[in-house]
């Protein structure tokens, strides 16, 4: 069987049963959301000014005491491609999928702060004609506001930065300082 195709059912095993595990002590919550920022991406190429953005599911299936599973899809793009009047035969980019570990700390009147670290599959597009998947880490800082009610339900509004990278093939890696909103319900 081939290796990659051997590590996403892997991944998928994993994640599944990580992500959908039900406890009859606690109720399941499951929280979305997403960010937009700037950066930059980088592959076997000089850094490029990059606008990112990601969307991400979480729950509050504990993996460990107190850290929570994030799946994310991020993605990062030449920020050339938004400008008006520029005309390139091809703007670099990659995007991919994270599955981080997130821990948060409250502080008074609702400030949060959180942290996460975990692994990252990147396809790096940074050239015409690469196209290849590459392995490594990310990780995130996040802070903001909890706007949520009591039963912990409704918005979280900040903003943070995030830095990937990879340890195969072409090395691509990307950071990003961004804004996010995060919902549960």
């Amino acid at each position: 069987m081939n290796l990659n195709l051997l590590t996403v059912r892997l991944t998928f095993f994993v994640l599944f049963f990580t992500l959908f595990q039900f406890s009859a002590e606690a109720q399941l919550r499951i929280s979305a959301g997403g960010t937009i920022g700037g950066g930059y991406l980088k592959g076997n190429s000089p850094s490029i000014g990059s606008f990112t953005s990601s969307l991400f599911i979480e729950t509050n299936t504990v993996l460990f005491e107190e850290v929570f599973p994030r799946l994310s899809l991020v993605f990062a793009k030449d920020l050339d491609a938004l400008l008006p009047n520029t005309k390139k035969p091809y703007y670099p980019m990659a995007f991919g999928v994270t599955f981080k570990g997130i821990t948060t700390q409250y502080f008074e009147n609702k400030i949060f702060l959180e942290e996460g670290v975990g692994l990252l599959a990147l396809n790096d597009q940074t050239f015409s004609d690469t196209k290849s998947w590459d392995y490594g880490i990310v990780i995130s800082l996040n802070g903001g506001f909890d706007l949520r009610g009591f039963n912990l339900d409704g918005f979280m509004l900040g903003a943070g930065a995030e830095y990937g990278i990879t340890f195969f093939n072409t090395l691509p890696q990307y950071s990003s300082i961004h804004v996010f909103i995060h919902y549960t319900y």
